[in-house]
């Protein structure tokens, strides 16, 4: 009887060890992988006129006007590829990946920021003119540490080091009653973009779910780009050479919304 007993619980210890093992000492996540996603991003750019006009304009260093601060928010679908491998110690899975994704998305304001009201005498605005932030193609590549739930289903958080691509744009006209651009004949209207490609950082979490070989997962990411500053219609043909000239600074953030499904080798 004792005999008995001893082997039946040898026997259900070993298939617990064996359920548990299965569980939790699987390399079903260990290796490479490779899949698509698709998307939304949502930019933040925070946009800041520091000054008007530039030398030898007589109005070199003029401030902006109380309009001077505009949050641009471009936000579009977003669709990309990723790649990456990684390792299982038990219930833990950690590794790193790389993707790069598609986007193009603009925000276009009416005037152009620290010239909407009145940036000069006798010229208010906002005028016919505008700004806008484009947000384009974007790319990571990223730590990645998670714990099982289930031996399916794999909860992780991500961080590393981002790009981002993003253009900034204004349009003006020439004309003597414009807020930013004096008359620049023959020319109408005139238009400048300046583009950036931005490093910066990345922290994010998801949950994945595997299906054999196939992995489906929904992802959240937070960058930080910084801030990028340039000038706009600097040199540009103008009645007064550098009167038209818009010093910016941009602080870029952005936010991802990931769904993707992936295949492991």
């Amino acid at each position: 009887m004792r005999h008995g007993l001893r082997a039946t619980i040898a026997c259900a210890a070993m298939a617990l060890s064996v359920t548990t093992g299965a569980a939790a000492d699987s390399r079903q996540w260990s290796g490479w992988y490779v899949g698509l996603a698709v998307g939304a991003k949502w930019t933040d750019a925070a946009w800041t006129t520091t000054q008007i006009g530039a030398p030898p304009s007589v109005f070199a260093g003029t401030p902006p006007d109380a309009s001077s601060h505009d949050d641009f928010r471009p936000l579009g679908l977003r669709i990309g590829g990723y790649a990456g491998h990684g390792w299982q110690a038990d219930r833990w899975v950690y590794g790193i990946e790389v993707d790069a994704a598609w986007s193009d998305a603009t925000d276009t304001h009416v005037g152009i920021p620290g010239c909407k009201i009145m940036c000069f005498a006798g010229a208010p605005g906002p005028g016919k003119d505008s700004s806008s932030v484009r947000a384009l193609w974007d790319a990571s590549l990223r730590a990645r540490l998670g714990y099982l739930a289930w031996p399916d289903l794999l909860l992780y958080g991500t961080a590393g080091v981002a790009v981002q691509a993003i253009d900034v744009a204004a349009t003006c006209e020439n004309t003597l009653a414009d807020p930013v651009c004096l008359v620049a004949a023959p020319f109408a209207r005139k238009t400048q973009t300046d583009a950036h490609t931005l490093a910066g950082w990345t922290v994010g979490a998801g949950v994945e779910r595997g299906f054999g070989r196939w992995r489906l997962r929904g992802e959240y990411r937070y960058a930080d780009f910084g801030t990028a500053t340039g000038v706009l219609f600097a040199g540009q043909p103008a009645i007064d050479p550098g009167a038209d000239a818009i010093f910016y600074r941009l602080r870029l953030r952005t936010h991802l919304s990931v769904f993707g499904m992936s295949y492991a080798f």
